[in-house]
């Protein structure tokens, strides 16, 4: 072959890449257990469970006015809704009927009988 730094080399067989691959399995964690305090151990935990978390949307005040009107008019007129609610450090989107509207206890009532506060709604989608 010659020594020339331009020259490419053919790819490699597939059965060549099928042992490579074999050799980089990595068993993650498991491996190191054995060497891992239990402190080591809780702290990972924790973390990964903090890393899981999301944080609160923040809404400035034209965003709240316009999620205010979206709800009236969503329970004025019966439609059915896609509330996006942040509860427990996470969000999620919730289908229904809006029954009632509170505004003494700042609680959002569907029909199917769950209520979120106001506080954790920060998304409302109509679906006429």
């Amino acid at each position: 072959m010659p020594e020339n730094e331009n020259f490419i080399q053919p790819p490699p067989k597939f059965c060549e890449i099928k042992e490579v691959k074999k050799m980089i399995r990595d068993r993650g964690n498991i491996k190191w257990n054995a060497m891992m305090l239990p402190e080591h151990v809780k702290m990972l935990r924790e973390w990964r469970e903090k890393d899981r978390c999301e944080e609160k949307p923040v809404l400035d005040e034209w965003a709240l006015q316009d999620l205010n009107e979206q709800l009236l008019i969503a329970c004025t007129n019966h439609y059915e809704v896609e509330l996006n609610i942040w509860q427990n450090h996470r969000t999620s989107k919730v289908a229904g009927k809006i029954a009632k509207l509170d505004d003494k206890r700042r609680i959002c009532t569907l029909e199917d009988g769950r209520s979120f506060s106001f506080e954790s709604i920060y998304g409302i989608t109509i679906m006429e």
